[in-house]
């Protein structure tokens, strides 16, 4: 008996399709977000991929390469600090730059350290 009765209320609802969702804000800057980061790691892949490996210690070389891509590493934070506002907007500008760096720090400090590998790698084939 239940069953006859849910029965056309679940085939109502299923004519009934949910109108699409706007895209809201949050999702347009997290697809910058991911752009970005990909772009801050593109940029370290290639000066890494275009530096002389034969004189200097991998550590240095590293350093360098993400030096070279400091202005998408500013570009990333601003975009950060951007989100962190949008899904915190009790936090002051200096609270959403505090989040931004330290998010931006961990992905330089891995982008560091895989460079400092590939390195070793390109090093160890050269010798």
């Amino acid at each position: 008996m239940r069953l006859a009765f849910a029965l056309p209320l679940l085939l109502l609802a299923a004519c009934d399709a949910a109108p699409p969702r706007a895209d809201p804000k949050g999702q347009q800057l997290r697809a910058e977000l991911d752009k970005l980061t990909a772009d801050y790691s593109k940029c370290v892949d290639d000066k890494v991929a275009a530096a002389d490996v034969s004189n200097d210690p991998a550590g240095s070389i590293a350093i360098e390469a993400v030096k070279a891509c400091r202005p998408l590493r500013g570009a990333l934070r601003l975009k950060v600090a951007s989100f962190d506002r949008l899904g915190h907007p009790n936090h002051t500008a200096n609270q959403a730059e505090a989040v931004a760096e330290a998010s931006v720090g961990v992905i330089e400090k891995e982008l560091r350290e895989n460079a400092v590998v590939t390195i070793v790698k390109r090093q160890n084939e050269t010798r």
